[in-house]
């Protein structure tokens, strides 16, 4: 049993636990819900004072050389590396994703910071103009935003703030964190690894807390950003909380649709085992999850058989034991919504091909079986996915008859974020790229293949416009134009009957 001692809140590079707290997270392995990793109590006065460090630290932090700030977050991933084997049993006990997914997030999470020193910088170099005009040069520098908040995630509580904490330092910065109420043992890992390398006092904050306490933190008006992952009726709170500034950068990555296409030529191997892939990886909860299957009638009938026979083999089971492909979901709520929407799905009129059902194991926990559902007609996909991604191990096949009529369905959601087209045609795979509003498409690779070193992107609904990934450090600076006189003053070049003495 894994078990952790609880520190508190990180305020201005000191640990804060408020005693007599009158109320406290507890962090329970959602694998096996006999033993709590920990009691995390819950101070929303902290709030103030976390967004106090961070504004107080802004200025020194913000003045320091890039190189010194790259220096610190070299440090930040060597300690991830060395606490590597820690970090990912801890992942697995809060979240119940299998160790071996856990441990691919923290080698994730630990590449991170080279990309950005080696990429994201690009798209922050200074610009230089020698000569505007006669006498005149040009510069464009880019700045930090300020104090910045961000609010994590519970599918990827390691790599998905780290994505946004990490650039945000870099480019200056300083960050007040919240972690998701379901993950405050990884929080508190991150905000440990900060005071570990003696990151100076304030650029790094951590606020547990739910809901209640994100918000109170987003309507702090000294805030200059809020960086939000999560899913789509929460980010549409982050935004009611933060009119208050209107010059707040908002960046926020909420649930969408992804969907696949399994086109005529596809190689139906390939296409099952990445739309399986895509579908179930970390039980369907990635915001990058596959939930709607476009098949060319075609090959739908070889595609269900074969791709029914992959889900049915895939294992369901705790984190640390062997062969388990698929953890419980995060919560016995998010377990009851995911029904709830099977229920919606049959109301529709989809057939089940597979069927979610809890699942009663060895260990108490909240599993729950895959399920697979199959429409037959073509429908716009917002007519059965109306609020976005549905953040649960279900996926809804869907015939259509042709490339226009597929492409059309595409992009029949206010919520597009990831697409994945099956084809052995490049030149096919052009075409839809082009004809699908998606900020991801990717071509025979499963919707939750991603890199930092692109940018990412949800459109729609999906989103705000404000790219993550190798953009990050754009997204969370502003740019700043100066001009310089680089000649003496000549008032013979005064402009024409401007007054002369």
């Amino acid at each position: 049993m894994l078990t952790v001692k609880v520190l508190g809140d990180f305020l201005g590079g000191q640990w804060f636990r408020p005693r007599g707290a009158e109320h406290k997270i507890v962090s329970r392995d959602p694998g096996d819900q006999g033993y709590r990793i920990g009691a995390f109590p819950v101070a929303p006065e902290h709030a103030e004072t976390a967004v106090s460090a961070a504004v107080d630290a802004g200025p020194a932090w913000g003045r320091l050389p890039a190189a010194i700030r790259a220096d610190f977050l070299r440090k930040f991933a060597a300690e991830l590396v060395n606490r590597r084997g820690a970090l990912a049993r801890l992942l697995a006990a809060e979240t119940g994703k299998p160790l071996w997914e856990a441990e691919l997030e923290v080698s994730e999470a630990g590449g991170r910071v080279e990309m950005e020193l080696r990429e994201g910088q690009s798209h922050v170099q200074p610009i230089r103009i020698s000569e505007v005009r006669w006498g005149v040069s040009g510069e464009g520098r880019y700045r930090p935003l300020g104090a910045t908040l961000v609010l994590g995630a519970a599918a990827a509580p390691l790599e998905q703030p780290l994505g946004w904490i990490l650039p945000a330092l870099l480019a200056g910065n300083t960050v007040v964190f919240k972690p998701s109420k379901l993950v405050p043992a990884v929080g508190q890992a991150i905000a440990e690894i900060a005071e570990q390398i003696e990151l100076p006092a304030g650029v790094l904050n951590l606020v547990q807390g739910e809901a209640e306490v994100g918000l109170k933190l987003v309507s702090d008006t000294r805030l200059a950003a809020v960086l939000f992952c999560g899913s789509h009726l929460s980010g549409a709170r982050v935004v009611q909380a933060a009119l208050g500034r209107l010059n707040r950068m908002v960046a926020l990555a909420v649930g969408g649709i992804n969907t696949a296409v399994v086109l005529s030529d596809a190689d139906l191997g390939q296409a099952v085992y990445e739309c399986a892939r895509g579908a179930f990886l970390t039980t369907g909860q990635r915001a990058s999850s596959t939930g709607v299957i476009l098949v060319e009638r075609g090959v739908l009938l070889e595609f269900l058989d074969a791709f029914g026979e992959a889900v049915r083999a895939l294992k369901v089971g705790y984190a640390f034991e062997a062969d388990v492909f698929m953890g419980p979901m995060l919560s016995e709520a998010a377990r009851a919504r995911a029904l709830d929407r099977q229920e919606q799905l049959e109301r529709f009129g989809a057939r089940p091909l597979l069927r979610a059902e809890p699942l009663k194991l060895k260990r108490p926990g909240h599993y729950l079986s895959p399920a697979v559902w199959q429409l037959t007609r073509p429908e716009p996909i917002d007519s059965f996915r109306p609020d976005g991604q549905s953040f649960g191990p279900d996926v809804v096949l869907v015939p259509f008859d042709d490339d226009e009529q597929g492409q059309r369905l595409a992009g029949s959601t206010a919520y597009p974020l990831g697409a994945a087209v099956f084809t052995r045609d490049a030149a096919r795979f052009e075409a839809w790229a082009e004809a699908v509003p998606y900020g991801l498409v990717n071509h025979n690779l499963a919707t939750t293949d991603q890199t930092s070193r692109l940018p990412f992107l949800g459109l729609g609904g999906a989103g705000s416009h404000r790219p993550s990934g190798v953009l990050a450090q754009h997204s969370c600076s502003f740019p700043q134009a100066l001009l310089r006189a680089t000649e003496p003053y000549d008032p013979s070049r005064n402009l024409p009957n401007f007054p002369r003495k």
